[in-house]
């Protein structure tokens, strides 16, 4: 069984452009239309998968946002709230308060691998099943002087910090040659013309680093070094992250989305990387089980989205064709992918949640610093749904205080009652949610730094109401049995869907 998501994958966009038609590939497999999978709250990558896995919601599984944290001190928070390693708790399997399908599998006997998708893996497991994971660091432009070397050349070095890992790299110019080489201990490549990016792959202690560097020559003192959005893929239950192919890792070697001029992201990681690593681990450890997921889309979407949609004329046939050309790159990979599993396995392609505009950032860290309580508090938390971390109880007061602050920020922003949290299916009582419980409206997002309290953008997200239907993602089966069930009506009804599609071609075989 090959299980697929498509991260923010559209259903609207995959029905009319009949993306990830497995037929295609697969001729003799049979396989069901596209079918809109309703979210959670909040409809985002965390909990979306949580629910994906354990069929549960957040009251359930626990992942209440894409960011949460339970018993930490508001200076802790704020001390590590930017440190991508340190807040990627949510994305472990071992945050999970439910049992998930990789129980489920494991009771089966059935063995299961994961490239890259949520909750199937986890740095304080004592036993895993091989899986990986990549975050990124944002690009950097650095310009580092030139020791003279003799006979021609010159160095430089400087040290990166990458997710808590030092990286020293250096920069060796051959003015005989005209050539620049670019690396570290371990990895190196040469930049014939400095301009044109190479890719780094460089390992380190919990995984590797990937990253596409490029050089241009200042002055006979000076270089300078550019370095894209950089990937660390860290590796679990035997699966080794470090590449056997230098130069194959999955950093992307230019800047993509480029109808949005506004960043500098490279793709992190590259499909291709996605899928060749997803035949890399069906070889070596022959899972009956592998969930892959791709987030390009998602990526191409929270840069395009808005610009496609609310963009000038001329912004917007740019902007969807590039969301378009990023779907027809990860149907390449899910048809090739497929196309080497052959047809008696059954695939499930799903995405987690769907994407809508955003015109206005608010940040409720930002109301704290005003009324003095940023000593003791901090919000941290979703898209459309802020928790308030606190040292103490807020006396009645102070909350009161607080929620008229908020509201003048913004008057779509609500703080939730026990309730209203039950009925959006939160915890009630969990240390998770903190002290307060806030969302804010549609085509708003929080965010979560202390510079100013509100701020127009030009932007997409997701994390809103799962009955919006912006919020939904899409379900699609191929295989002789995966087929069969009813598809299901929202993420929380996948994992039984799965079940039975297990159970039943077992019982086929």
């Amino acid at each position: 069984m090959i299980v697929i998501c498509v991260d923010g994958g559209l259903p609207g966009i995959i029905r009319e452009h009949d993306f990830f038609d497995l037929t295609r590939a697969l001729p003799a497999v049979p396989g069901t239309a596209v079918h809109e999978l309703r979210s959670i709250f909040p409809s985002s990558t965390a909990p979306s998968h949580a629910s994906f896995l354990t069929g549960t919601h957040p009251e359930g599984h626990g992942i209440v946002g894409n960011r949460f944290w339970e018993r930490e001190s508001a200076a802790e928070i704020r001390q590590r709230a930017d440190d991508p390693l340190s807040a990627f708790h949510p994305y472990e399997e071992d945050s999970l308060t439910a049992p998930s399908l990789l129980d489920w599998f494991a009771r089966q006997g059935a063995s299961a691998a994961a490239v890259h998708f949520p909750q199937t893996f986890s740095r304080g497991a004592r036993q895993a099943i091989p899986s990986c994971y990549s975050l990124y660091a944002p690009a950097r432009d650095l310009v580092v002087p030139l020791a003279p070397g003799g006979d021609g050349t010159a160095d430089a070095r400087v040290t990166l910090s990458y997710l808590g890992h030092e990286l020293p790299l250096y920069v060796h110019l051959d003015q005989r040659t005209d050539t620049i080489t670019v690396g570290s201990d371990r990895e190196n490549a040469v930049l014939a013309d400095g301009s044109r990016p190479v890719r780094l792959d460089i390992p380190v202690t919990s995984g590797a680093v990937s990253v596409a560097a490029s050089c241009t020559l200042l002055d006979p003192g000076r270089i300078r070094v550019r370095l894209g959005t950089a990937v660390i893929t860290m590796g679990f239950g035997g699966l080794d992250p470090v590449p056997l192919r230098g130069g194959d890792g999955p950093a992307s070697l230019h800047v993509e989305y480029t109808a949005n001029p506004h960043h500098t992201f490279h793709e992190a990681p590259r499909a291709e990387w996605v899928e060749q690593t997803a035949l890399d681990v069906l070889e070596k450890h022959d899972p009956d089980v592998l969930f892959v997921r791709f987030n390009q889309a998602d990526h191409a979407q929270e840069f395009l989205y808005w610009h496609a949609v609310r963009g000038s004329a001329r912004e917007r046939d740019p902007a969807w064709q590039q969301i378009l050309d990023v779907y027809a790159r990860i149907d390449a990979c899910v048809g090739r992918l497929a196309e080497a599993v052959g047809e008696h396995a059954e695939f499930l392609l799903f995405s987690d949640h769907g994407i809508d505009y955003v015109e206005t950032h608010l940040r409720p860290n930002h109301v704290l610093a005003d009324l003095g309580l940023a000593d003791r508090m901090v919000f941290q938390g979703d898209s459309n749904c802020a928790y308030l971390y606190a040292d103490a109880p807020l006396p009645a007061a102070e909350e009161e205080r607080l929620g008229r602050a908020l509201r003048a920020l913004d008057p779509s922003v609500g703080l939730l009652t026990p309730p209203e949290r039950k009925r959006l299916k939160l915890p009630v009582s969990s240390p998770r949610v903190g002290r307060l419980t806030v969302t804010c409206g549609r085509h708003i997002e929080f965010q979560y730094g202390d510079v100013a309290a509100r701020e127009s953008v030009a932007s997409a997200s997701h994390g809103y109401l799962p009955s919006d239907p912006a919020m939904s993602g899409f379900y699609r089966s191929f295989g002789r049995t995966a087929v069969q069930p009813a598809p299901p009506g929202d993420i929380t009804g996948a994992a039984a869907v799965v079940r039975w599609i297990w159970r039943h071609a077992a019982q086929g075989r």
